[in-house]
C-alpha cells in the first residue's frame, strides 16, 4: 500500500511539473501545445484524486502522519479551482494558484516519503 501511494504520489509530482513546460512551449508560439496543457491538467487532477484516496486508506491503517491528507485533499481541491479557472481564461487566478500548489505537491512528497507513525496517541 506504501509503496503504490508513494509511487502515484511520484507520478503526480512528475504530471505536476510538466504544465508549466506545455505552458512555456505554448507562449513560445506552439499552439498545439495549449491542448496537451489541458489534457495533461485532467491527468493531474485525476492522478490527484487518487491520491487523496489512497492517502485516506493509509491514514486510516496509520501509515501516514495525520498531517498528510488534509494536504493531499486540498491540493485536490485547489487543481479543480485551477484547472476551472485555467478553462475560464482567469489567469489572474490560475498562474499564481498554480505555482502554490507546485509548492504543495512538492511539500507533501517528504511526508509521505517519512518512516510510518510509530505510535500517536489513542486519547
Amino acid at each position: 500500500m506504501l509503496i503504490a501511494l508513494r509511487v502515484t504520489a511520484i507520478g503526480h509530482a512528475l504530471a505536476f511539473a510538466l504544465q508549466p513546460i506545455l505552458a512555456g512551449m505554448f507562449l513560445s508560439g506552439r499552439d498545439n501545445a495549449i491542448g496537451s496543457h489541458g489534457d495533461n491538467a485532467a491527468i493531474v487532477s485525476t492522478i490527484a484524486l487518487a491520491l487523496t484516496v489512497m492517502t485516506a486508506v493509509a491514514r486510516r491503517r496509520r501509515l501516514v502522519g495525520p498531517r498528510v491528507l488534509p494536504l493531499t485533499a486540498a491540493i485536490f481541491v485547489l487543481e479543480i479551482v485551477q484547472l476551472t479557472a485555467g478553462m475560464d481564461h482567469r489567469m489572474w487566478l490560475h498562474i499564481p494558484l498554480g505555482v502554490g500548489l507546485f509548492a504543495a505537491v512538492t511539500a507533501t512528497l517528504p511526508l509521505l516519503f517519512a518512516a510510518p507513525p510509530t505510535q500517536e496517541n489513542s486519547a
